[in-house]
């Protein structure tokens, strides 16, 4: 009983802390979504990257435009399914001693998403990233919320804050979700991971996490 009243009362601090800090933002005007206060934003070439930091975690998301030269054709809901599929496989072999659990497909909305947890063991404790990927007007959005094992009891509501302030226009359908053949290869999603996608940015992305995770494990 005194586990379920602590569960209760971290819910309800971690909803005061979001009303008193975090703000809805627009990303575009696909995708809107409710961050800690001092986020930033970067845009570069084929990328753009917004970071933030709660008490007990850290945000990343990576919006990368649909690319011609490794994008590949999504006409028909499986396609999407098997492109997650493979985006999710490419992750894992992405990420050294990196395991995946609670993998799920869900809505937001009407459009099709990704969820999945993948922890590493970096040696110094497990680190966990809860992502949610999404395709939706020619681009791949990556929502991720970071956090060290030791904090996970105070990092689940926070990350359940951020997922579940998602936002998608209610006249967005599953069509929005298909590629235009013009930009991207023309081929099918593999049915194994053997394409390269747009993640060339995916070790850089695992970088930019570490650091974070580095500096959070500092500050505790």
């Amino acid at each position: 009983m005194k586990t379920i009243h602590l569960t209760y009362l971290i819910v309800l601090l971690s909803f005061t802390a979001f009303a008193q800090s975090w703000k809805p933002y627009k990303i575009d005007d696909s995708v809107q979504v409710s961050l800690p206060s001092g986020f930033e934003r970067k845009d570069t070439v084929g990328q753009t990257m917004i970071t933030g930091s709660t008490s007990f975690g850290n945000i990343l998301i990576t919006i990368s435009p649909d690319n011609t030269k490794s994008t590949p054709d999504i006409e028909k809901e499986k396609q999407l399914e098997t492109y997650y599929d493979n985006f999710v496989s490419k992750i894992k072999s992405s990420s050294k001693n990196g395991s995946i659990s609670n993998e799920r497909d869900t809505l937001v909305g009407k459009l099709k998403v990704k969820d999945v947890k993948l922890s590493v063991d970096s040696g110094s404790g497990k680190q966990h990233r809860n992502i949610r990927i999404l395709h939706v007007n020619n681009a791949t959005y990556t929502f991720q919320f970071l956090y060290q094992d030791i904090h996970t009891e105070y990092a689940l509501p926070e990350s359940t804050i951020f997922f579940y302030s998602m936002k998608i226009p209610p006249d967005a359908g599953l069509e929005t979700q298909f590629t235009n053949p013009e930009n991207t290869t023309g081929q099918s999603p593999a049915n194994k991971d053997n394409s390269l996608y747009i993640y060339g940015g995916i070790g850089l992305v695992i970088i930019i996490v570490l650091i974070l995770l580095i500096r959070r494990s500092r500050r505790h």
